[in-house]
């Protein structure tokens, strides 16, 4: 179990595609938006107002399954391109139509249970005091080779974690249907 959660893991986790790895341009040579704006770092939208929506919960327990700390996100970012659809509509995980505001909406949700804090190469940033949590997925980038790219993203308060802690996270996503 800790290998296959150590594989789901990016920084978060790596979810495999139905084993086959789609190639992308570097467009970030090409004129409009793209994958990348520069050679390392990927371009993201917000998820406020638009045509997705990112929900995001962490649960931390000790290793006595003692409740230690919960913190949720009700917005994200993601990579405004098509591999996003791409990756949406090939993601595994519990499906459904749902309507919200008069919106239809696909929902998917996708839980990751028991995941050790020491799976997790943490750094320490003074630049904010938020935790940012990713969903990743591993494309082969015409350009730039194989990365690991943070697809989804959402942004935390702050849970205090201690080496033995275990983490659960519970991803909503929810796009707007046409």
């Amino acid at each position: 179990m800790k290998k296959f959660a150590i594989m789901l893991l990016g920084v978060i986790f790596v979810v495999l595609l139905s084993g086959s790895v789609e190639s992308v341009s570097a467009d970030h040579l090409l004129p409009g938006e793209g994958v990348f704006k520069n050679e390392n770092d990927v371009n993201i939208a917000s998820s406020i107002d638009s045509k997705y929506q990112i929900h995001l919960h962490v649960i931390v327990r000790n290793a006595q399954n003692q409740l230690v700390g919960v913190s949720q996100a009700v917005w994200g970012y993601y990579i405004p391109h098509q591999i996003t659809d791409q990756i949406f509509d090939e993601m595994s995980g519990k499906r459904e139509i749902v309507t919200v505001d008069k919106m239809k909406y696909e929902k998917i949700q996708n839980a990751f249970y028991d995941i050790g804090v020491q799976e997790f190469p943490f750094k320490t940033s003074y630049q904010d005091i938020r935790i940012t949590w990713y969903l990743g997925f591993d494309e082969n980038i015409d350009g730039h080779g194989s990365k690991r790219l943070p697809i989804f993203q959402a942004a935390l308060s702050p849970v205090s974690l201690a080496e033995d802690d275990i983490l659960t996270f519970h991803w909503t996503f929810l796009r707007v249907m046409n």
